[in-house]
């Protein structure tokens, strides 16, 4: 880098970016990922930019990370007191979830989908059980969780959320809101008294 930075300004600089990124990304999917608009909200120079990320895919791929982190910390925002997440806490954070989308293959098209795991190392796309560790860790939170929780039913209502999230155009806009409610509802219900 052209300005000596300390760790900690880096850090904040790379998440700076990576959230700048993210907002581009939902506003109008990757084409509108731009790294000279990304440098330029951040007061760098585009060689900034890269001396933290290799290329475009990388910065999604750390974006993508990013967000997965940042959905699991927001859990702690609802807890009760007693650091326990009641069904009514979980509701809540699921609907979080669902107005936050932090997933950023929802603001892809497959062909913009397809060419970014063709970028990645494959060893980016190996998360078998990574849908179990998600299931387990919000289980793991709750106040009053079911004996035997269907993590596995849990986790095909939040795909099914969001796959409605990402198709509301295809839905019936006047009971989209009810939809969404009711998947979230029925998710709780798989792990939650």
């Amino acid at each position: 880098m052209g300005a000596k930075f300390t760790e900690k300004e880096t850090e904040a600089l790379r998440i700076s970016m990576i959230q700048r990124g993210f907002r581009l990304l939902k506003e109008g999917g990757i084409r509108a990922v731009n790294i000279e608009e990304i440098t330029r909200s951040c007061y760098v120079a585009k060689g900034t930019f890269y001396n933290l990320f290799k290329t475009k895919a990388e910065f999604l791929y750390q974006v993508m990370i990013f967000k997965r982190q940042e959905s699991k910390n927001k859990i702690q925002d609802f807890l009760e007191e007693q650091g326990k997440l009641s069904r009514k806490g979980l509701n809540a954070y699921l609907h979080w979830l669902a107005d936050e989308d932090p997933n950023i293959f929802s603001y892809l098209d497959e062909q913009h989908i397809r060419w970014l795991i063709s970028k990645w190392p494959s060893e980016y796309m190996e998360n078998e059980g990574n849908d179990k560790k998600t299931a387990f860790h919000i289980i793991s939170f709750l106040a009053a969780p079911k004996e035997a929780p269907d993590w596995q039913l849990f986790c095909n209502y939040l795909k099914l959320i969001a796959m409605a999230l990402n198709g509301k155009q295809y839905l019936i806009p006047d009971a989209t809101e009810t939809l969404i409610d009711n998947l979230i509802n029925d998710a709780c219900s798989c792990i939650s008294y």
